[in-house]
């Protein structure tokens, strides 16, 4: 109880000074306005005017002191001509955008500025926390035993994540003239559905993303809690309905990574094309787009574990390293390569704020006429959602990031290759039963009984969710959001690859 006394108050203490830090120093305002980023300024009417020739409207007149713009023998006012704001330049106008820093004031007025800056923020104080709590779990072995309030942080990051993905994607929804983006978010998450299916199916030989293995120690466990409950149970539902359970989440999360993944593919293109002679930002950007499919790839055994922990190479007498090596590896990869992604934010930004010029170039290759007005929108939309494009550059690598987490606390893995459980030394059967009445609250009221209840109760749980289990949900739901991240950004890929050709 001592160890989650000391989890309770560095939680409060962290939810007391968010507020306080976040005011002086927010981490997602620092790359908005601190990155060096810049922005495009859209032209004005007077240059617009100017550029096309078109004459500089008269300015009015002021009226003279003691001249009333009624007349001596007028009863009523004198309308004045009401001057058309809206006026028509040609497409092909040398027209150079000019360019402004981004200052704090400017972001105010962007689209989801606010989940942007609490997304990103509260990310940053998650880790923390983590961090806090692993730490002083390592110097006190029976922080172990207790509740981790950590894995509570990381459950609401992962939430935040999806909500806002799926505020962003519900753009596509209420707007009248995205049909096309509905569609293609439509068939996104129903290919995603399929794939699934057909992915689940796979012999977890080849594939080891652990749910069969989950499946059978919860029907274990729960077949034997029930027993000592004197229930009569034939045990929780079906493999298969737990499959399609898991197969409609990632059609529903397919869904939602199209468009972030698209977008994130079209900006990491163009910062390439922008980085020039910098090779160790293009170093990090050609990291940035092969990482998620080389993470993908750590969870096919017959590519991954067999080459490390299974095969003998040449004149070695063991391999590289062990299972349990190869496991903490995979989790310190997974972290690396999000934190290295992330690094590679404010180029990927400019590259997209760069897009206001390119529109403005691709529009001197039309014939006719626009208007000022759609002329000047097309340049001011591209900042207005630059949080919108931050929110999806983001939330998918939160997600592999809060995933992460909660596979390797809650499935009971360790950073050094020492793990807390061994599945071979482990069954599901328990020397001291956990039965209802040892649930139910005793006439005692001191605070040793009530911290034996509450440790059986935690016991309870364990008993039915152990690590097995937990490996299996939070092992596959990491590994989607690898490859889900691959197979989106590589489809961007293709799209951008194959439209640069035509």
């Amino acid at each position: 109880m001592a160890v989650l006394g000391v989890q309770l108050i560095v939680t409060l203490l962290t939810i007391s000074i968010m507020q306080k830090v976040t005011e002086r120093f927010s981490f997602g305002k620092w790359i908005l306005c601190k990155s060096g980023l810049v922005y495009y300024l859209h032209p004005t009417d007077t240059e617009l005017r100017k550029l096309a020739g078109i004459p500089q409207p008269k300015p009015k007149q002021k009226p003279k002191e003691g001249e009333n713009k009624r007349g001596k023998h007028k009863r009523k006012w004198v309308e004045e001509p009401v001057e058309d704001k809206t006026f028509t330049v040609p497409r092909n106008l040398d027209l150079q955008l000019e360019t402004a820093k981004i200052l704090p004031r400017d972001v105010l007025q962007l689209k989801f500025f606010t989940e942007f800056i609490w997304l990103v923020d509260y990310s940053v104080f998650v880790l923390i926390v983590y961090v806090i709590t692993e730490i002083y779990c390592g110097l006190i072995p029976k922080g172990n035993q207790e509740v981790n309030l950590s894995m509570l942080w990381c459950l609401l990051l992962i939430g935040f994540a999806l909500k806002s993905l799926c505020s962003v994607t519900s753009l596509y929804f209420w707007n009248t003239e995205a049909a096309a983006e509905r569609s293609l978010v439509l068939v996104g998450g129903s290919f995603c559905f399929v794939l699934a299916l057909g992915l689940l199916l796979i012999d977890e030989s080849n594939l080891e993303i652990g749910l069969d293995a989950a499946y059978t120690a919860f029907n274990q466990s729960a077949s034997v809690f029930l027993e000592h409950q004197a229930m009569d149970s034939e045990g929780p539902a079906s493999k298969l309905i737990l499959k399609l359970c898991f197969a409609v989440w990632c059609g529903i999360t397919g869904a939602l990574f199209i468009f972030p993944g698209l977008r994130v593919s079209r900006m990491h293109l163009d910062a390439l094309r922008y980085c020039g002679e910098r090779s160790v930002l293009k170093m990090f950007i050609y990291i940035n787009l092969v990482s998620p499919f080389l993470l993908s790839l750590l969870w096919i055994r017959p590519l991954a574990r067999h080459y490390f922990s299974v095969r003998i190479f040449g004149s070695m007498e063991a391999p590289l390293m062990t299972d349990q090596t190869f496991d903490s590896m995979r989790l310190w990869l997974c972290i690396v390569l999000s934190l290295v992604r992330t690094v590679s934010a404010p180029s990927c930004f400019q590259a997209y704020l760069n897009l206001a010029q390119e529109k403005i170039e691709s529009l001197k290759k039309e014939a006719g006429r626009i208007s000022n007005t759609e002329l000047q929108k097309k340049v001011a939309i591209i900042f207005y959602y630059l949080c919108v494009v931050g929110l999806q550059f983001f939330a998918p690598i939160i997600l592999c990031v809060g995933f992460t987490l909660m596979n390797k606390t809650m499935g009971g893995y360790g950073w050094f290759g020492l793990h807390g459980y061994n599945p071979d030394e482990c069954s599901p059967q328990q020397e001291q039963p956990v039965t209802l009445s040892n649930l139910l609250p005793s006439d005692e009221s001191s605070l040793g009984a009530a911290r034996e209840q509450w440790l059986v109760a935690l016991s309870s749980f364990r008993q039915i969710f152990s690590y097995e289990v937990f490996r299996g949900i939070f092992g596959f739901a990491n590994w989607w959001m690898q490859f889900l991240s691959f197979a989106t950004i590589g489809c961007g890929l293709a799209y951008q690859s194959y439209f640069d050709e035509v």
